[in-house]
């Protein structure tokens, strides 16, 4: 029955940070048991992942997306050198045994997949280190790996770094002991070499109207209805056609004119919105929070909605005079 001793070498000291959050050995023993005078060839080769973005890479700002990463392994066998020349039988088999076993030199195993963003971006990365296991030769991963990013609201259009740090064993040499030709038996020891690899993939953050709230102006007292004006900057790189300003007031805040008609507004841009919005006579005195959206049409002539601003409404309290005679 073929027995098989697994041998660790420490090859390839990882970068720094190259497989951040892996768990995987720092050093590894040699065994005195490998014995590289019974050595018959010397196999060059390794494995070479490359990674692959399935899908898209263009996403909007101010989302968070799953990006799957496709790996393959190309990696190739490139050769033998004979180290010494077999003479009897046994070691003819040894030979011919050990060539066969060189072939896995191109596999890689244990393999600990990482994502990293440049610092300072409007990424982050929220999935740790995963474990993707073994890929053969001229294979891919059994699935996409699945990595979570956060892409910030006030990200800039443009193309950000994702930076996949890799770390694996491969075999790079196998030796055989104990051959018997008649019997076609054999114990094999093999000596694992660590491997790191690093990718730099493209995201693009894609351009778009984007939006906030410049100023409000205007204020509110309890019981009664006043105009409340809202300026709105267009903070992204397109136009927004067509753009109309939808307010969502809730309670002690109501409204019946919801809706402002702000027609194009291009990059840089403020406009403004008016809207009669009416206090609850037991609103308390404060600033309230009015959510606001904007509806517009973009150059591809799409309809979009941006993501809720806030406006801050403030309620004041009537003076003597106010609560009197009914005016300010």
């Amino acid at each position: 029955m073929k027995k098989t001793l697994i041998v660790f070498f420490l090859l390839v000291i990882l970068a720094a940070g190259s497989a951040a959050g892996a768990d995987t050995p720092s050093t590894y023993n040699v065994p005195r048991s490998f014995d590289f005078g019974a050595h018959y060839y010397s196999a060059y080769g390794s494995p070479d992942i490359n990674a692959t973005i399935v899908g898209t890479n263009e996403f909007d700002r101010d989302q968070t997306i799953t990006l799957p990463i496709d790996l393959m392994n190309r990696g190739k066998f490139l050769g033998f050198e004979r180290d010494h020349t077999p003479q009897t039988a046994d070691e003819i088999y040894a030979a011919q045994t050990e060539v066969k076993l060189d072939g896995k030199i191109v596999d890689a195993t244990g393999v600990v997949a990482s994502l990293s963003v440049d610092p300072n971006g409007p990424l982050e990365v929220l999935s740790p280190a995963q474990q993707v296991g073994s890929i053969k030769s001229g294979e891919n991963t059994l699935s996409p790996l699945k990595f979570d990013i956060k892409i910030a609201r006030k990200a800039k259009a443009g193309v950000y770094n994702l930076h996949l740090n890799l770390a694996y064993d491969y075999q790079q040499y196998a030796q055989i002991s104990n051959p018997n030709a008649t019997a076609q038996t054999y114990d094999a020891s093999y000596w694992y070499g660590m491997m790191a690899q690093n990718q730099t993939l493209k995201l693009k953050v894609k351009t778009q109207a984007d939006f906030e709230v410049v100023r409000t102006n205007g204020s509110l007292y309890a019981g009664r209805e006043d105009v409340v004006v809202i300026a709105i900057k267009n903070t992204g790189e397109e136009d927004a056609k067509d753009a109309r300003a939808i307010i969502n007031p809730s309670d002690p805040l109501s409204t019946t004119d919801d809706q402002a008609f702000l027609y194009t507004i291009k990059p840089g841009d403020t406009v403004v919105a008016s809207y009669s919005i009416k206090a609850d006579s037991k609103a308390v005195p404060k600033t309230y929070a009015v959510d606001t959206v904007i509806r517009y049409e973009n150059p591809d002539g799409d309809i979009k909605y941006s993501s809720t601003l806030q406006a801050p409404v403030e309620v004041k309290k009537l003076g003597f005079f106010q609560r009197l005679f009914g005016w300010i």
